[in-house]
């Protein structure tokens, strides 16, 4: 039953996605609010168009979560500590981080109060004893019961949920009110600070980044989160310049880690399929394959929404003790909005102009200058983003230590990227 399971929830939120664009976009439009009008700038699209996708998407994920509380029967687990004294304050099933002697990384759970499971870096699963006298003693392999139909909310989840809500009525105001940038920036900082208090997650080591030795961050790791969650919220605000771009990279990014994490295997990782099913379902608006008439816009609520989210998962399974993927990983997956984000301020500050002021700088403005279709100019950006997921499971995958080897590699693509864009000529 759990394989149908993650495709009957990729319908369910893909189709409450659907409606859910299709009574807001017809809100919108009747009632003349949340319009993006077109200009003679940087505003092509022929009619005002709705900025309720954004919306559409949140309430396709939250009606599908619901769903999938009653429909998997489901006991919810709210995980408090994340600390280990002894074996007898560890909570039940809550996996926690061991240092073997030699080196080796592994997770330990408890598995009842005289017992506990540990989980090899080769993917073997191991079960041991405690006796009375603190003996612990290997049992013989059994099959292992982690009972598939619980899925695990904890802290960061809770916080999750609310506080990316909370950036998108933030954002909804700004598209609405149109905000300054440091009230802006401002106001995301608070969200993202939010979360590191609520749930104590943060970004705490960067690995062996730069060949010397792991990068330890220490609360140093707090501020570091909020600059790299904000940039990336507004890296994918600006790179929401084409239809389909935004929530494309986003999806393209969820899909990465649902790869990475293997959750069709894992009961407690169905959530992050909800995302995927209800951003299908914009697209089908956003991307004119239900007409040209019944087009619909993210808008600033939901491109940045979508950014809040893809960066605090990607920080979470990447520095959590059950990581599948290292800090550096994470770049690869939003590699085109890290890319265009930097050059664009990069620029921007060599020109001595405002660095998030609205302009015709970023790489889907350039490509169009040039003479390329919009079709082309999202192919062209997709297939770049999936080559860099491909490249960055590689280097994780073939270098699970050795991060530096994929930041350089990183590095180097960046300044190829750069160079490549400076040589992009306007089609007079």
């Amino acid at each position: 039953m759990t394989k149908i399971i993650p495709v009957a929830l990729f319908f369910l939120s893909f189709f409450a996605s659907l409606v859910s664009n299709a009574i807001l976009r017809t809100y919108s439009k009747r009632k003349q609010i949340l319009l993006d009008r077109p200009d003679k700038y940087r505003k092509f699209h022929k009619n005002p168009t709705p900025l309720t996708g954004g919306l559409g998407i949140s309430i396709g994920i939250i009606f599908s979560a619901i769903f999938l509380l009653f429909f998997m029967g489901s006991t919810y687990k709210l995980e408090f500590s994340d600390q280990v004294e002894n074996f007898n304050n560890m909570n039940q099933g809550q996996p926690y981080e061991l240092k073997l002697d030699n080196g080796v990384k592994v997770i330990i759970k408890k598995y009842d109060n005289d017992s506990f499971t540990m989980l090899l870096p080769s993917g073997e699963t191991l079960l041991y004893t405690i006796s009375p006298n603190s003996e612990i003693t290997q049992l013989p392999s059994i099959k292992i019961n982690d009972q598939n139909n619980v899925i695990q909310l904890n802290n960061f989840g809770i916080g999750l949920i609310f506080f990316t809500l909370i950036v998108q009525l933030v954002m909804l105001f700004d598209d609405l009110k149109n905000l300054s940038a440091f009230k802006r920036l401002t106001l995301q900082s608070l969200c993202v600070l939010g979360l590191i208090i609520v749930s104590g997650v943060y970004i705490k080591s960067l690995g062996n980044l730069l060949g010397f030795g792991e990068i330890n961050l220490g609360y140093f790791g707090i501020p570091f989160t909020v600059f790299c969650v904000v940039g990336i919220m507004n890296a994918f605000n600006m790179i929401d310049g084409l239809n389909g771009l935004c929530a494309s990279i986003c999806l393209i990014c969820f899909s990465a880690i649902i790869f990475m994490m293997n959750a069709n295997n894992i009961p407690s990782l169905f959530p992050l399929i909800l995302p995927v099913g209800a951003i299908c379902g914009f697209l089908m608006y956003n991307m004119g394959l239900l007409g040209e008439q019944r087009t619909v816009f993210l808008g600033d609520n939901g491109s940045n929404a979508l950014g809040f989210m893809c960066a605090w998962i990607l920080i979470y399974f990447s520095s959590n003790i059950e990581n599948s993927f290292a800090p550096v990983t994470a770049l690869w997956f939003v590699a085109i909005p890290f890319f265009d984000a930097v050059r664009v301020m990069i620029y921007r500050l060599l020109e001595g102009i405002k660095v998030f002021n609205a302009g015709r700088e970023h790489i889907h403005h350039k490509l169009f200058d040039a003479g390329f279709s919009n079709t082309r100019i999202y192919l062209i950006l997709m297939s770049i983003s999936i080559i860099f997921v491909v490249i960055g499971i590689i280097f994780n995958n073939s270098f699970p230590i050795n991060h530096y080897y994929s930041f350089y590699t990183f590095l180097i693509f960046w300044a190829c990227y750069y160079l490549s864009t400076k040589l992009i000529k306007k089609n007079v």
